[in-house]
């Protein structure tokens, strides 16, 4: 790197850190930034009204993310089989009409309709009148390459209750939709985005160009550096005047941004813009973006210079303030992390590929349903997590990454209390488990030793192992986790043969991965073993905070364990987009204090360095330069990622207000705080009857709101236990 580029990217660095340094709360999120322009949003009716196969609408989704990636990002690959689109649907449905009524419809393809098994209408026809009493409708729907959905109204009135759906005909389902897809005039594929306008907070002179009150002059050869503060996906537009050739460069970092080499970019480069003397008004195609670089061979004026953004549209269900900014400035970032990382899912990095990865999504869910509470999106992202119909073992590309998608779909029942939602992904939750089944060896354990082509992905914070391509320890932990979920499914939904046989599974595999993997000496669980099938011995995180999520870590070890964590190697020097999980592990512990220094010391450096969303992984005592490298690329690193804003959401949630359900009741809740040196915190979060709202002192009286139909026991720091059972406001 030259001279000159270095001093510019120190001025740069400098002024960021000011920035942060001078505002206090910052509002990250573009949403809730007074600075951006936001239209008025269209008002949305609470109620689904087109309805569509479960899982389908996030198997189309992921097919359009993918061609919209492939257009964009250089780099883009995927390990493993999904769930597949289909192109044709059958919805049925009962009625019982009080009068002869008017049945109307709207489809995504071709429509035969039949009434009490005769055909009555087909694509020609979009109503039809029924006659008073009982009906059995039956729409057949065919697409050339769009989701089959539908909606039907009677009298005008739209119905999505008790639909039924099927792709062949024989086997039924619960009909999926949703109050955000496929409303307000949209069809289910069509994105209901909205466009914000982000103007930059800075535009930097770089070479040979002057700036002055917004008026942009760039001499032959000249350049400068555009900032918006948020990375966001979406286009830039400015007007400019001049002569000569114009080209573009844009990047999560400065860095990125002036670099010139193509073969280095992680997103297509943009094309150059020839100049005609004459206003043009230029627009750049889709990328991600915070800084841009203007670069012109002649001389040229630049003005308007303004970023349109897509933000998806969510309603910020959950809110945390306290007295130390350095908090309210990781929970700001965390929320705008995971709210920037959301399209139809919660979405990989999305400079680098823009598509919705298992881990990451399923992850994802555990801070989202709290933060906005789309249930579609969290449908979506824990759909792609699972395999496709009757999956087989080389189906897999990362073998653990399906174990994910059990566990994310039981804290969607614990947060939501939709069961219907776990019977209509039923028949594709039990081929998971079965296909699990088929790869145990006589141990109980899976190995990557089934044709899988990456291996075992705890996370990227592996220097300490486990061998990917082995047996590790977690894997057997998630899996034992998938068959306690599988029992407690199977009765619920009345399967007592299922659920004993899981019951026995678990407790088997239990046995056999403290027999084989638990350390009594040492008091942890060892990394597993290795591809060549010898015991590893080494001790790395992952199994431990997946043993205490599992509930088979030793309750009396946790002291013991968050002693030996910050000694392990690398531990803070590379920490990777699993620190969700373990942060649950941290509040499961009651370690809230621990998980706050770890995110000061990383999450909070990262600010410091003038960031706005939260990377993929961290390496902060790296040089800087160096801090940008993945995949052994130079800018390989996604600097926006939403699996890492769920740390500091679950530090908050978890951690601050001590939030915690029962796992046999699911109205019953349990409120711990943990304000370790903070002297107030006001936090609001939303469960399923309604909001739950903190006000807690150190000092004073805390205070403490909650809803109907549930039960609340706050627990304060001498255990002291209150239990609230009826609406209201209450000072403890």
């Amino acid at each position: 790197m030259n001279v000159k580029l270095k001093f510019i990217l120190v001025y740069l660095s400098l002024y960021a850190s000011s920035y942060t340094i001078q505002a206090q709360n910052i509002q990250y999120d573009p949403l809730l930034d007074p600075a951006v322009e936001i239209p008025d949003a269209p008002v949305r009716n609470g109620n689904g009204e087109y309805i569509w196969y479960p899982g389908q609408l996030s198997a189309h989704l992921q097919q359009k993310r993918l061609k919209e990636s492939e257009k964009r990002c250089v780099n883009v690959g995927y390990p493993g089989k999904f769930y597949a689109p289909v192109y044709h649907t059958s919805f049925c449905k009962e009625v019982n009409l009080p009068a002869e009524t008017l049945m109307e419809w709207t489809s995504t393809g071709k429509v035969k309709v039949s009434v009490n098994e005769k055909e009555a209408g087909n694509s020609d026809k979009s109503s039809l009148t029924l006659p008073k009493g009982k009906s059995t409708l039956l729409f057949k729907v065919e697409t050339d390459n769009n989701l089959p959905a539908i909606k039907v109204s009677f009298n005008g009135e739209v119905s999505t209750d008790h639909w039924k759906a099927s792709m062949d005909g024989i086997e039924w389902n619960i009909a999926e939709t949703s109050p955000v897809f496929g409303t307000t005039g949209r069809m289910p594929l069509d994105d209901p985005e909205t466009e914000v306008t982000i103007h930059p907070i800075s535009i930097l002179p770089i070479r040979n160009a002057t700036v002055e009150n917004q008026k942009i002059k760039i001499q032959k050869n000249g350049y400068i550096l555009v900032d918006f503060f948020h990375i966001e996906v979406g286009k830039v537009a400015f007007t400019a005047k001049g002569e000569g050739k114009l080209t573009a460069f844009v990047g999560e970092s400065p860095e990125e941004a002036l670099n010139e080499n193509t073969k280095l970019f992680e997103q297509y480069p943009i094309e150059s813009y020839s100049l005609t003397e004459g206003e043009q008004q230029i627009i750049l195609p889709e990328r991600a973006v915070r800084y841009l670089k203007i670069f012109s061979d002649k001389e040229c004026e630049i003005s308007d210079v303004k970023f349109k953004a897509k933000i998806w549209p969510v309603d910020f269900l959950m809110s945390f303030e306290c007295n130390d900014e350095r908090m309210n400035n990781i929970w700001n970032a965390s929320v705008a992390s995971l709210h920037t990382s959301t399209h139809g899912f919660y979405l990989d990095g999305i400079k680098r590929d823009y598509l919705p990865w298992s881990m990451d999504a399923v992850l994802s869910t555990f801070a989202g349903d709290y933060l906005f509470g789309d249930e579609q999106v969290s449908r979506n992202s824990l759909s792609v997590a699972m395999l496709p119909l009757n999956p087989q073992k080389t189906d897999l590309g990362i073998p653990d990454y399906p174990l994910h998608a059990l566990i994310g779909f039981n804290h969607y029942y614990q947060r939501y209390g939709d069961f219907n939602t776990i019977l209509s992904y039923r028949d594709r939750i039990e081929q998971l488990l079965k296909l699990y089944e088929t790869l145990q060896d006589e141990r109980g354990f899976i190995s990557a030793n089934v044709g899988v082509s990456w291996g075992f992905v705890p996370g990227w914070a592996t220097r300490r192992g486990p061998d990917k391509k082995g047996t590790p320890t977690y894997a057997q932990i998630m899996l034992y986790y998938n068959y306690k979920i599988g029992t407690d499914f199977s009765e619920k939904w009345g399967d007592r043969k299922s659920a004993k046989h899981y019951r026995m599974k678990a407790e088997a595999l239990k046995k056999s991965i403290i027999k084989h993997f638990w350390n009594e000496e040492q008091g942890l669980f060892i990394n597993g073993y290795t591809k060549d099938g010898k015991l590893d011995t080494v001790i790395s995180h992952h199994a431990q905070y997946w043993a205490i999520l599992a509930d088979i870590f030793p309750k009396e070890r946790y002291d013991h364990l968050f002693e030996v964590l910050p000694t392990i190697p690398y531990y803070h020097d590379y920490v990777s987009y699993e620190k969700g999980y373990e942060f649950l592990a941290y509040s499961k512990a009651g370690k809230v204090r621990e998980m706050w220094d770890f995110l000061f010391t990383v999450f909070g450096d990262w600010l410091a360095q003038g960031h706005t969303r939260f990377p993929e992984n961290f390496s902060y005592k790296k040089p800087k330069d160096e801090q940008l490298v993945f995949y052994k690329r130079p800018y390989g690193l996604s600097l926006c990622h939403g699996a890492n804003g769920v740390p500091g959401v679950v530090a908050v949630l978890n951690g601050i207000a001590g939030f915690s359900q029962s796992p046999t009741k699911s109205n019953h809740y349990i409120i711990r705080p943990e304000l370790m040196d903070l002297k107030w915190a006001n936090i609001e979060f939303p469960v399923k009857e309604g909001k739950i709202k903190l006000k807690l002192s150190k000092e004073g009286k805390n205070l403490i709101e909650i809803p109907d139909g549930c039960k609340v026991d706050f627990i304060d720091k001498n255990k002291a236990k209150k239990t609230f059972t009826r609406k209201g406001s209450y000072s403890i």
